[in-house]
């Protein structure tokens, strides 16, 4: 009797298993106090620097998640940069009438003025406070910092002031000077602006100014044009320093404060052996 191999199809029937459950999310997370409208900035930061985040906020506050970063030295300097005003401004300088400052060395106290002086632009109101006189120009700024990198602290008078937009900024090291250097490049507007303010300033200073202090005070010898600037840091500064500041100039300057008030995990927590 012969026998017969029959094939019978067979469905195979895939029951459903148990979906797969998804983990909670962790991460690091940082919480700051605020004022203005910064969130913008703060993401046009965090997106110079390639994270992914997480951002909630409302009037007083503003918090940033990093799902799965869990380096204390990481957050440190993500916290350093988000707070920077980073208020880069160009200022024109004003020379006092006579050349009379009655305080031109900000690190000197100004305790009283007995009797007070007029024919000058600064008072002491306070200790340790500048005023302009009252025959100082309109608009005049008083600003303190440093004629170069690393120079003594002086007292500026400033005034015709730019802010610039950043479009890109790079930080690099000086093969000349061994410094950290960071190179510039503004948008069509902030390009044409400059070249007119140091076209004004031939052979006069022009103050660079970063969040209310001036950083250097270089002598103009011809309008700046093509839209790209430089500045060199002191001895003391850091790659790392020149990066940050470049990455919070690209990311605009902050529209109000940034105090960071904690940092911590967010999700479950793990369990330890």
């Amino acid at each position: 009797m012969a026998r017969w191999l029959i094939l019978v199809p067979v469905a195979l029937l895939v029951l459903p298993g148990c979906p797969k459950r998804k983990q909670p999310e962790r991460g690091a997370e940082l919480v700051f106090k605020k004022t203005g409208e910064v969130r913008p900035v703060v993401e046009r930061r965090l997106a110079q620097l390639g994270l992914v985040t997480r951002i909630t906020d409302d009037e007083t506050s503003l918090t940033v998640r990093i799902p799965d970063v869990a380096s204390g030295a990481d957050l440190a300097s993500v916290g350093r940069l988000l707070v920077m005003p980073a208020k880069l401004e160009f200022c024109a300088e004003v020379k006092p009438v006579d050349g009379a400052l009655c305080a031109s060395d900000a690190g000197v106290l100004i305790e009283h003025e007995d009797p007070p002086r007029t024919d000058c632009y600064f008072a002491g109101a306070a200790a340790g406070v500048l005023v302009a006189a009252a025959n100082a120009p309109k608009h005049t700024r008083v600003l303190v910092g440093a004629a170069w990198p690393d120079g003594p602290l002086r007292t500026f008078l400033g005034e015709s002031c730019l802010t610039p937009r950043v479009m890109e900024a790079e930080a690099k090291r000086d093969n000349n000077s061994d410094r950290p250097v960071l190179s510039m490049t503004f948008d069509a507007p902030t390009a044409s602006s400059f070249a007119d303010l140091t076209g004004r300033l031939v052979r006069r200073r022009l103050l660079v100014v970063l969040d209310d202090r001036v950083q250097s005070a270089p002598v103009v010898m011809e309008a700046i044009a093509g839209g790209r600037a430089m500045l060199t840091f002191g001895k003391n500064a850091t790659e790392a320093e020149a990066a940050q500041l470049a990455t919070a100039l690209a990311g605009g300057p902050l529209p109000g404060t940034m105090e960071l008030e904690r940092t911590g995990t967010y999700g479950p927590p793990t369990l330890m052996n």
